[in-house]
């Protein structure tokens, strides 16, 4: 079971739409995983590590839209700097995407 946090801790946590522009392999990552750019609108372009190789491939990547918390500070993966954290369900050793139901402006607020 989860540690319980506050609504106030919950509501710290900024999470936002983006659409994936560019996909790349990561070679130096620990585990399988690509580079991702995304694009937040207004926010600006992210970068970010995903461990995502199971179930997708690269040209499906592109132009989908995907879920991030977006107010994490930066963290380095090996070579590489993140930005964000892409959001999915771990279903056994691969990890499925959360993305809106229909496609919203980049940068728009999950609440």
């Amino acid at each position: 079971m989860s540690q319980a946090i506050s609504f106030e801790d919950f509501i710290k946590t900024d999470i936002r739409v983006g659409t994936i522009i560019a996909v790349n392999d990561f070679p130096r990552a620990g585990n399988p995983a690509y580079q991702l750019t995304i694009d937040f609108g207004a926010l600006g372009i992210k970068k970010t590590s995903a461990q995502i190789t199971t179930l997708y491939n690269k040209d499906e990547l592109i132009n989908r839209q995907v879920l991030a918390v977006v107010n994490f500070p930066k963290k380095q993966i090996a070579n590489f700097m993140s930005e964000c954290l892409v959001l999915g369900a771990v279903k056994g050793k691969a990890v499925i995407l959360l993305h809106p139901e229909s496609n919203v402006p980049n940068g728009s607020v999950v609440s």
